[in-house]
């Protein structure tokens, strides 16, 4: 069983940004080389209505009923154990393939930070980050907020310096410039690298069942978290570029440190740089925990309810699912050797696919169970989840920009995972899953 009423608020909202931050010091800035800055910041602002507004909904759903699983139980409680299943699977297979695509990004900055990188670092982050989730929650999410809060000031100090260096013509398009103008096709191919800012930001769902009064602490924690993220994700999309320029940021991999050290503004060792490159890792950090986090919760709610191997659901004495963690290092640690950039397309068609459900299992509860008492009620929610159902719909289409052989992949894993549920299903011999009412 799991460690009951041990997150307030601030731990909830250190998860939240903890879950998203990394994706606002690199990959974002891909979008910017071939459709330019007016095309990613309407993308920036739709992203942040998508992802705020769907955690919003999980909000209003996580206080009514708190769970482990976070979005597979809310789907599963409106669509069924089917659909449920697929979308926890699908959450579960997002974050297994980021606990690898996080290792990857540690492992390449702390080379170029401190020198140092490689297998034995993506080694000893495993060991480390799983160890420490092992110790217990508390011990976890109190490292991982305080990684995510140097992450965040780190960013903010990037635009304190970087702000008054920004120059207009480097940023909109004039009579004279080649950058592009806002088009809706310029807004589409710029989606999926938009939404990295603020993807997996409704996982902090799962810390519903282990929050103190969540009634109170998770609209708390996750309002705080998506303002701290809108401001952090305008800050870098607004004054890297509008400092250094849309080519330079746009081609770079660590966007942040190519801004700060173009032009002569910073030397590479200067105390500033060097300063957003260690929040860079700390953000990293956070977002390794976070996942590890999120994606063990999905493992253990699922066995919980007979999805799984029923040993993914064992706790040892300080609640920790620690059968869960170990399966991530075995999976997560392979992984570290496809190229990170692979994997976040993935990452996003996964997420983007469950988001489509969880705005529906929003609309559908609403309408088959009104007398569920709502500790937190969003205010126009209804309207809130179909605007982003027609979102999610654009990141899903632009998503499928990705190269065959990686579909094909995920297609296949897709496959044995409702072949799994189908064998289970088969062995119960048409009898309904043992928790499945319980969600």
């Amino acid at each position: 069983m799991l460690k009951q009423g041990v997150l307030r608020w601030p731990q909830i909202a250190g998860l939240g940004i903890s879950l998203v931050i990394a994706g606002q010091f690199s990959g974002w800035n891909y979008g910017l080389a071939s459709s330019g800055w007016a095309n990613m910041l309407v993308a920036t602002l739709l992203m942040a209505v998508l992802c705020g507004g769907l955690a919003l909904c999980v909000c209003e759903l996580s206080t009514a009923r708190p769970h482990a699983g976070g979005v597979f139980a809310y789907a599963q409680l409106a669509f069924g154990p089917f659909v449920g299943y697929l979308v926890g699977a699908a959450c579960a297979l997002a974050l297994t393939i980021g606990t690898g695509a996080a290792a990857n990004f540690l492992a390449a900055y702390m080379e170029s930070v401190f020198g140092f990188g490689g297998w034995p670092v993506r080694i000893g982050l495993f060991a480390v980050i799983i160890g420490i989730h092992i110790i217990g929650v508390g011990e976890a999410l109190g490292l991982t907020l305080l990684a995510g809060a140097v992450a965040a000031i780190a960013l903010l100090a990037f635009g304190g310096a970087m702000l008054p260096h920004v120059h207009w013509e480097n940023l909109l398009p004039s009579a004279t410039s080649a950058l592009p103008g806002v088009s809706v096709g310029g807004v589409f191919a710029c989606v999926p690298f938009a939404i990295w800012m603020f993807i997996c930001l409704e996982q902090v769902a799962s810390a519903a069942e282990e929050a103190a009064e969540p009634g109170r602490s998770m609209p708390r924690g996750i309002i705080a978290a998506v303002g701290t993220l809108l401001l952090t994700a305008l800050t870098v999309v607004i004054s890297a570029p509008g400092a250094a320029g849309v080519e330079v940021v746009g081609n770079a991999g660590d966007p942040l440190y190519a801004a700060m050290t173009h032009g002569g503004l910073y030397g590479e060792r200067d105390w500033l740089p060097l300063l957003v490159g260690s929040g860079a890792v700390c953000g990293l950090l956070a977002t390794f925990f976070s996942v590890v986090f999120s994606a063990s919760r999905q493992l253990f709610a699922l066995a919980r309810d007979g999805f799984f191997p029923a040993a993914l659901a064992r706790t040892n004495r300080r609640g920790a699912p620690y059968v869960a963690l170990l399966v991530l290092t075995v999976i997560g640690l392979p992984l570290t050797l496809v190229p990170p950039e692979k994997l976040l397309l993935c990452i996003v068609l996964l997420l983007g696919s469950c988001h489509l459900v969880l705005f529906a299992a929003y609309l559908r509860l609403h309408r088959t169970q009104p007398g569920l008492v709502r500790p937190f009620r969003l205010r126009g929610g209804p309207v809130v989840a179909s605007v982003g159902m027609l979102l999610t719909l654009v990141v899903i289409a632009a998503c499928f920009q990705l190269e065959v052989a990686m579909l094909s992949a995920l297609a296949l894993v897709v496959a044995a995972l409702i072949l799994n549920y189908l064998l289970r299903a088969a062995s119960r011999a048409g009898k309904p899953l043992e928790n499945a009412e319980n969600v």
